[in-house]
């Protein structure tokens, strides 16, 4: 071999060797070059319920974060398409078209997404230009061979339940996740079918194992952060934010929605390690400030929605948009009241979940009127506002009933009657949403009395035990010749309710129909109706034109149906 020869392979292997050790070198200062110097800033809220004057607010924020720094999310942790007439007169779709102006990043479901059917949440997230995260949320698919709901048909999760994102050099994990309470608090027969089979579930018994798998298979990703966009709340009785953080580990804050209160603490995880709880209220009272800095530190932080003043231009147009296109029909009068129908005391503390009110009086003569039942029922914890100013709008209705429902007839014993009345008062001196105001009947509770209602898993009612709270029930018979006359005006007589006469109940789909009030009436029949049923928030306009276009006095104070001793 030539000389020359054993030059060229020389050079070829020197070269070999330089270029690996080149490349080395240059790949050292590449990363050093792309290690991130600047914050990362998530911005975050909860249970917003339609107060869609923050968003504007929101992306002001953002916008003057993203001076200081080009890493800036924007997240929610649910309950923002229902809460007044925005959300219920478009079903959710006017909320989402200004949650796209403001440009949102992750979000997971709230209970209250579902109010407008499952079909319905879907379509929205689907308009959601921000991606839905929920690790906890199925639907069942039914085997091909069987009509029949089994352990062993196939489950296909409706969203992800984790995605990572990267900011310069650091990978941020976000889980989402709803509470099981869904299935009660929002419409149950959206998740069931006709013969009460699953179609949808929400892993009420293994809620933790699934964020857990969730969290760890963001870190199998190389999120060096993760952050759970939760709904779960303070309910202990299913799966909650606290039990949460404690059953898990590798989570480094949890940003809650559900129980809306204002929340910045520090609690210890499975592993002793100390995790960040935080949460904004309610109705953009507060904005969530979450900091990762350059070493990955966190700082959370509360930003009173009052004192941002950055306001971004194109958000609040949009959401001037969409007030000026319903404006015409959320204004238009329907009467007048000469007092208020309060559904909370002079100190703000709400009352129609624990007792009678003068608004569910009126919601319950509504009721009775618009069915022609024996009985008019509406309960506690669908009463969303009072009503306070002197002329009486379609808007005001639709903030005290929001959810679209329609006015529906059942036949029960005068023993499901009582227990429907017993689930009612089981939480007494607590609030109860199952609390029942009342119309033609009058009743008696003592919550001395321990209760003995029995719940199944789902927190659905399942029977009653021994001890009654329910003390003393009368139904209201008019006299002949009154049962056409508005319920205030009737004469008649008050008879002990027979457990084993038939009456009938008039209300909301939600309780009547839609196994709603814990599925008190879901066992009594449903009477069927010719045409289509009316419309819970037109029955209430019907009914104030009976009444000549003005609340009768009759409802200047509550007339004392309801006695808690």
């Amino acid at each position: 071999m030539h000389i020359w020869d054993f030059f060229c392979i020389f050079v070829a292997k020197m070269y070999k060797a330089m270029r690996r050790y080149i490349l080395a070198v240059l790949s050292v200062l590449l990363l050093a070059g792309c290690q991130r110097t600047q914050p990362i800033i998530i911005l975050y809220e909860n249970d917003v319920h339609c107060a869609v004057e923050g968003y504007a607010k929101l992306a002001g924020q953002r916008d003057l974060e993203r001076q200081q720094t080009p890493y800036v999310s924007i997240v929610s942790c649910g309950d923002f398409a229902q809460g007044n007439t925005v959300g219920s007169l478009t079903e959710g779709e006017a909320v989402v078209r200004i949650m796209n102006a403001v440009g949102y990043d992750y979000l997971t479901v709230g209970n209250h997404e579902f109010d407008y059917t499952v079909p319905q949440m879907v379509h929205l997230s689907e308009m959601l230009t921000g991606k839905t995260l929920c690790c906890n949320f199925s639907r069942y698919q039914q085997s091909a061979d069987s009509d029949q709901q089994s352990a062993t048909c196939d489950e296909e999760d409706l969203f992800p339940g984790y995605a990572v994102k990267k900011y310069g050099s650091t990978k941020v994990g976000f889980v989402g996740v709803a509470t099981p309470s869904t299935f009660r608090s929002s419409t149950p027969t959206y998740f069931i079918d006709e013969q009460g089979n699953l179609l949808y579930d929400f892993h009420a018994n293994d809620t933790y194992e699934r964020v857990q798998q969730a969290v760890d298979a963001a870190r199998d990703e190389g999120a060096e952060i993760v952050i759970v966009l939760s709904h779960l709340g303070d309910d202990p009785e299913v799966a909650y934010s606290r039990g949460l953080i404690a059953a898990t580990h590798g989570i480094d804050i949890v940003l809650d929605g559900h129980a809306h209160h204002l929340l910045n603490e520090r609690l210890v995880n499975d592993r002793g390690d100390s995790v960040t709880l935080a949460s904004t209220a309610t109705k953009f009272a507060y904005i969530g400030r979450l900091t990762i800095d350059k070493d990955n530190r966190l700082t959370n932080e509360l930003l009173p929605t009052c004192d941002c003043q950055a306001v971004n231009q194109a958000v609040r147009d949009t959401i001037q948009a969409v007030q000026r296109e319903l404006a015409a029909k959320v204004s238009a009068p329907v009467g007048t009241t000469a007092f208020a129908l309060a559904d909370r005391d002079n100190q703000d503390n709400r009352l129609v979940r624990k007792q009678e009110t003068n608004l569910g009086d009126l919601m319950a003569d509504v009721s009775r009127y618009a069915t022609g039942a024996t009985i008019g029922v509406c309960n506690g914890g669908g009463l969303r506002a009072g009503l306070y100013n002197e002329t009486i709008s379609f808007g005001d209705i639709v903030s005290v009933w929001p959810f679209n429902n329609t006015m529906r007839v059942v036949e029960c014993t005068g023993q499901q009657l009582l227990d429907a009345l017993e689930v009612g008062v089981a939480l007494l001196p607590l609030e109860n949403g199952d609390f029942l105001h009342v119309s033609g009947l009058r009743y008696t509770a003592d919550p001395r009395i321990p209760s003995s209602v029995i719940w199944n898993e789902n927190r659905m009612f399942d029977g009653v035990g021994g001890t009654r709270r329910i003390v003393k029930a009368e139904v209201f018979v008019p006299a002949e010749g009154e049962q056409d006359k508005l319920p205030y005006e009737q004469q008649g007589t008050w008879q002990a309710v027979n457990p084993e006469a038939t009456y009938t109940i008039g209300g909301q789909s939600y309780i009547i129909a839609c196994s709603g009030a814990s599925g008190t009436f879901a066992k009594m029949r449903l009477l069927p109706i010719d045409g289509e049923p009316l419309n819970d928030v037109e029955a209430v306009c019907t009914y104030i034109r009976a009444m000549g276009g003005q609340v009768n006095e009759a409802y200047r104070q509550p007339q004392k149906r309801i006695i808690i001793k």
